[in-house]
């Protein structure tokens, strides 16, 4: 175990990805013991806290992009400029189409990167930017329609709409945007409520599948595992991607390609171990395989 002098103090404010590294070298550092306490404190802590500041939302608190103006009035001065390319037989009406959402689409993306830095300049405590880019409640997509534009909405053929919804909630929508949105809105609870309904029934089909399967010892001596060969090519070193992310926990991985084969005991962070001991040799394929705890 490694001491705790080791350690770097960080007085900083930790989001959830933050939250996960923190984790992850916690583990590495002091076990799985250690870190289980540590996070039961961290856990008591941030309730107190919550109670504590009582954060509600108000009108007020949704902050509009100020850049938000002079963007939108360059890109209509673009659609302008296509849409007298289409008039003068130019461009085709579907190539028209294509560059018009690629155009609006673009604008609603940077609107969308505005608004972390934005909520960062004028007011880092606001309760939509703590609530959202903390991981908490909502998430960047919501906040972009509370704050940003509402962007490009979907007809009942599926197909994307020209004319994109340029205000956002807390400005209000139109008469033409409200009834452009209404479709994709009530699509996407329809479809939230039976993706739920299909999600219940096929947890309790696996649960009927095997509930009678009792686990009895720690090595089945089975030969199959999952190969992943991503992101390894010949001319680099290890680089797992996909399956094999940092922090993978409980597995054993097999590594091919050279005289003797080695096994990495659970509770291994993968990559971070692939990197320590075989990053030096340029591994073809690994092979991993899930070790359950009794």
């Amino acid at each position: 175990m490694t001491e705790r002098a080791d350690l770097v103090f960080y007085n900083k404010v930790i989001d959830g990805t933050a939250m996960k590294r923190l984790i992850s070298r916690l583990i590495d550092h002091f076990g799985m013991g250690y870190t289980s306490h540590i996070l039961d404190q961290s856990k008591i802590l941030g309730f107190q806290q919550a109670t504590a500041t009582s954060i509600s939302l108000g009108i007020d608190d949704l902050l509009t992009i100020p850049s938000k103006e002079w963007l939108v009035q360059d890109t209509e001065q673009q659609r302008f400029i296509l849409e007298k390319h289409y008039h003068y037989a130019n461009v085709h009406a579907v190539e028209k189409l294509r560059q018009s959402i690629e155009i609006w689409y673009a604008t609603s993306e940077y609107l969308r990167q505005e608004m972390n830095p934005n909520f960062r300049m004028t007011d880092p405590s606001n309760p939509v930017h703590l609530m959202s880019f903390s991981g908490a409640r909502g998430n960047a997509s919501q906040v972009h329609q509370l704050v940003g534009m509402r962007g490009l909405m979907s007809d009942p053929q599926g197909q994307m709409i020209d004319l994109p919804i340029q205000s956002n909630l807390r400005e209000g929508l139109s008469l033409t945007e409200y009834i452009i949105s209404c479709y994709g809105a009530r699509k996407g609870v329809v479809d939230t409520a039976v993706r739920t309904s299909d999600a219940g029934y096929l947890t309790r089909r696996l649960v009927e599948v095997v509930q009678h399967i009792i686990v009895r010892r720690t090595d089945c001596g089975t030969i199959r595992s999952i190969s992943d060969s991503g992101g390894v090519s010949g001319s680099q070193n290890v680089a797992l991607v996909g399956l094999l992310g940092i922090g993978f926990q409980g597995s054993i991985a097999y590594l091919e390609g050279f005289d003797e084969v080695d096994e990495l005991g659970a509770h291994t962070a993968l990559l971070e171990k692939l990197e320590e001991e075989f990053g030096f040799l340029r591994v073809k394929r690994v092979m991993v395989m899930s070790q359950p705890e009794l």
